[in-house]
């Protein structure tokens, strides 16, 4: 009897050895990969800035594959390989990978960015309907993200002459309260005051790296977590994934609570003030709460919150670093709105047609500065070809963003900023289709309009009025304050915490 149990065991053993070393390895006709390992995979071959690791490491491949665990994950590695999967396949990969602890954890299958399928398209056209309604990316939001630069510029001239001011804590509040005014309908970064802890927890979650890998290789291998729902439990015990869940369920708590607040005082007769009270009326003329419920409606506000605060603040601190690094071209965009703006009126959206260098520098800075170096991943919902190689139905694709904007056949010379590579001969703004800060195709960023507009209005608003210095005391150059960013691997890829002086022209 226990020769037969033994025996059995060493079969099993067998097995399991050949399903994780033969029939999990790595096959002949897949994109080329940095390594694998049984059961961990590429993981031990991942360096912490995995996006520049891909550019250097496989510079003429479109794709590569990297194993997370059992699974192999696609990299989409240059701008070929990305269009073809986000443009002229888009439809194929339009799905998003599992999200295989967020109900569990959360309550809920997602909001608008994790989502798929008749639930994403349901809320991503009520959202863009409703927040243009509101003014995304038209006159009306641009009104208030004219005002919240006004606020801005007040909040600099209020402070003594030479004080260095930090970056994070100086624009974060006014780009949030873009969103906050559109979603929730007052300035809540600035009136609640427990809105400089809630950015904190921004920030926690979306520069968090160990996070970001983590959901990835769970989406690559949900169908194992689903069979052995042991394992799911096992990564919970995990500190980090610890910290993540509790972070998230603040961030889900104070939507909650804004949701709740406007359930008590809305008036669902009249015309809605905001998102919240335009998805609340939606909600009661429909006869199922299937898709719009109040728990999807916290989920969803937490997307657009987390997409539409730490992106567009950091690329305003990446646009003033590339200044104070070059000040030959602040100097050519200060002249250029000198000239065909003046120095007391805002700059406004108007006036973009007639700042064709001030635009230039600003596709530079997001060029060079690729807030989300691996961008969100996508999953293939059916067999599909990328550059001649076959990706099976089910599979996690990545866009490597920073790839495609440092690829040398593209951008000579890629780490130089040269806004001159988007003007043509008369000096007329041309953008390069391998700029793709917000993403292509029928998932691109669904606040592309929103943070176009408010890029824009404040950096020019700041220009038009500062010159920028670093902080005296400050023993880092910018460059070490720069590399902060290739160092800790995060999901934003933001500059290290530095402060400015901003000495008015």
């Amino acid at each position: 009897m226990l020769t037969l149990i033994a025996m059995g065991l060493i079969a099993g053993a067998v097995l399991l050895l050949y399903f994780l070393c033969v029939k999990k390895a790595p096959k002949p006709n897949e994109p080329p990969s940095p390594g694998w390992m049984p059961l961990v995979g590429s993981l031990p071959y991942m360096k912490n800035n995995l996006a520049s690791q891909m550019l250097e490491g496989f510079p003429n491949s479109p794709l590569v594959t990297l194993y997370y665990g059992l699974e192999p994950v696609y990299i989409l590695n240059n701008f070929e390989a990305f269009d073809e999967a986000m443009m002229k396949q888009g439809q194929r990969f339009i799905g998003r990978p599992v999200r295989v602890l967020q109900k569990p954890t959360l309550g809920s299958d997602g909001g608008i960015v994790s989502t798929e399928g008749e639930l994403w398209r349901e809320y991503r056209r009520f959202s863009l309907k409703t927040l243009r309604d509101f003014g995304f990316g038209r006159q009306g939001g641009e009104e208030i993200i004219l005002r919240e630069a006004g606020e801005l510029c007040e909040a600099i001239d209020s402070t003594p002459a030479g004080q260095a001011l930090s970056t994070t804590d100086l624009l974060s509040p006014a780009v949030s309260n873009v969103i906050c005014q559109l979603v929730f309908g007052a300035r809540t970064a600035t009136e609640d005051p427990r809105f400089p802890k809630l950015l904190d927890m921004f920030q926690s979650l979306t520069q968090r790296r160990a996070a970001r890998h983590m959901n990835i290789m769970l989406g690559a291998n949900y169908k194992y977590f689903e069979q052995f729902g042991f394992l799911a439990k096992l990564i919970l015990l995990r500190p980090e994934r610890r910290r993540v869940i509790h972070l998230s369920r603040q961030l889900l708590q104070f939507c909650k609570e804004q949701v709740a607040k406007h359930k008590g005082d809305a008036d669902m007769q009249s015309e809605p003030r905001d998102y919240i009270d335009a998805h609340l009326q939606h909600q009661t003329n429909l006869e199922s709460d299937r898709i719009f419920n109040d728990l999807r409606l916290a989920m969803a506000i937490r997307d657009l919150f987390v997409a539409g605060t730490d992106t567009t603040s950091n690329t305003l601190r990446w646009g003033i670093l590339y200044m104070i690094e070059n000040p030959d071209v602040a100097e050519k965009v200060f002249e250029e709105i000198r000239v065909n703006v003046g120095t007391e009126r805002m700059p406004t959206m108007k006036d973009k047609g007639s700042l064709h260098y001030t635009v230039a520098v600003l596709e530079e800075v997001q060029r060079l500065g690729t807030l989300v170096p691996m961008g969100v991943a996508h999953r293939c919902v059916e067999d599909s070809v990328i550059c001649g190689y076959r990706i099976p139905a089910d599979s996690v694709v990545v866009p490597n963003i920073y790839g495609i904007h440092r690829d040398p056949r593209v951008f000579p010379e890629p780490e130089k900023f040269k806004p001159e590579r988007y003007l043509e001969a008369e000096g007329r703004f041309s953008p390069n289709e391998s700029v793709v800060p917000f993403g292509s195709g029928k998932r691109a960023c669904l606040g592309e309009s929103l943070a176009r507009m408010e890029l824009f209005v404040f950096f020019t608003r700041l220009m038009q009025r500062y010159r920028f210095g670093l902080d005296p005391v400050e023993r880092r150059s910018i460059g070490e304050i720069k590399d902060n960013a290739e160092n800790h691997g995060g999901g934003i890829r933001a500059p290290a915490e530095h402060k400015i002086v901003f000495t008015p022209r």
